[in-house]
């Protein structure tokens, strides 16, 4: 038997990089994992930022419909790993193209 696998699309995989790029300074992003658990039915979309291995981490999602906009802040934990990051002011407009982005299944 298969088993549905659940996807992003990489208009939505954009907007969760704008998301973060709006309250974090980002250089690189990169989506390494998206998957669901069978118990509880929360979608886990990892990701690693800049490059290293301190700030990565795992955005728990209840419903994939959050991803369809790009305004919605995302909150990235623990806090304290990305606090050198975290912007004391958000931008109000996002550039993608200033982010090198690794897209999932690239």
């Amino acid at each position: 038997m298969f088993e549905n696998k659940p996807t992003l699309t990489k208009e939505q995989q954009r907007n969760v990089v704008k998301r973060i790029a709006r309250d974090y300074d980002i250089q690189s992003i990169k989506f390494t994992k998206f998957s669901q658990d069978k118990k509880t039915g929360t979608y886990l979309l990892s990701i690693k930022i800049n490059g290293s291995n301190k700030l990565e981490t795992t955005i728990p999602l209840k419903n994939l419909k959050r991803l369809n906009n790009d305004s919605a802040p995302i909150g990235l934990n623990p806090v304290d790993d990305f606090e050198s990051i975290e912007r004391k002011h958000p931008l109000e407009k996002v550039k993608v193209s200033n982010i090198k982005i690794t897209y999932l299944e690239e």
